[in-house]
């Protein structure tokens, strides 16, 4: 009998994914996959069938301007066939909650998705959006029982475009030419690393000196606070986050799909980055065809280490209040 390989055929990019919760998330990853036109199939599992019919209905209404898609409406069973399945589901986060807040709602929802999907599907990778990510991609690892490769979450990714907007916005620069990056927590102990900021060739004082725009210490604590109070303004204002994390995440199918090994501030397993090993957060990473490969170490200054212990500690405490 002829032996069959778990790894995944790396020059396959990503034609079918699941996306599991259709609400503002799913809906605006969805809406981003569709307008980049990335992807050959789209499975949408919702609890309320009719609001996931809704959705792939006014989706489906975009396919005119862009290249064809099959959409369809589709139960857990369903996700086994798919390349990659993202997680949206859960309750959302309302007004003043932390994200650390949400861990016991949201865990129990997890728990009708793992082991189950894996087994299932034991090849497919698996992103999670679900907040809190850090704690919820490793609950998800730990209940699936795969390579901490398959199992990813959105993780800073949001937090480190967040970044780059307000340094580009204070300097006047496209964001695009702005390597800075958030790590640790996706939540109020993440770790903004202005040690290792740059502008191009130039660091953040340099740029900022020569183009007569300085990073104060007033600056600092200003897009710092921009950077880790965004969400909260977000919501008291719309009720959700939604645009952003889409198109995010729509970067991070593409780097895996076309396997081009893009540095993206993804949570996953540290598997022994700054001394830890099956705690999830966020640091850059590879995303190739794999998934999400080694985390890589950032040398960060003294103060931004502790910083990073203390994110760390964070993250584990809850996971460990969960008692599973």
């Amino acid at each position: 009998m002829q032996e069959i390989s778990n790894t995944i055929d790396s020059r396959r990019g990503i034609r079918r994914v699941a996306i599991i919760g259709m609400g503002a998330v799913g809906s605006a990853f969805a809406y981003a996959l569709i307008h980049e036109g990335r992807v050959r199939e789209l499975l949408f599992v919702d609890k309320d069938k009719r609001r996931a019919e809704g959705q792939m209905m006014d989706l489906s209404h975009c396919l005119p301007w862009g290249r064809p898609i099959k959409m369809e409406i589709g139960d857990l069973d369903s996700a086994a066939s798919c390349d990659m399945v993202v997680i949206t589901a859960g309750v959302a986060q309302k007004t003043g909650e932390s994200r650390i807040d949400l861990v016991k709602r949201n865990a129990d929802i997890f728990a009708e998705f793992f082991p189950r999907l894996p087994e299932a599907n034991p090849r497919g990778l698996f992103v999670i959006i679900t907040n809190p990510v850090d704690v919820m991609t490793r609950l998800a690892l730990n209940l699936s029982h795969i390579s901490p490769e398959q199992v990813f979450g959105t993780g800073t990714t949001l937090d480190t475009g967040r970044f780059r907007f307000l340094l580009s916005h204070h300097l006047k620069v496209d964001p695009r030419n702005i390597h800075a990056y958030v790590i640790g927590e996706h939540g109020d102990s993440e770790v903004l690393v202005w040690s290792r900021a740059h502008v191009g060739p130039f660091s953040l004082e340099e740029y900022g000196d020569l183009t007569g725009r300085p990073i104060t210490a007033e600056v600092q604590r200003d897009v710092t606070a921009g950077v880790k109070t965004a969400a909260y303004e977000i919501i008291e204002r719309k009720g959700a986050t939604n645009y952003a994390i889409g198109l995010a995440t729509e970067k991070l199918f593409e780097s895996v799909s076309f396997n081009q090994g893009t540095l993206q501030t993804v949570s996953r397993a540290l598997s022994g980055a700054y001394g830890f090993d099956d705690l999830c957060l966020s640091t850059p990473c590879r995303l190739q065809r794999d998934g999400a490969l080694e985390p890589l170490e950032i040398p960060l200054s003294p103060e931004e280490h502790k910083a990073l212990m203390r994110s760390a500690e964070t993250l584990d405490e809850v996971y460990q209040s969960l008692k599973v």
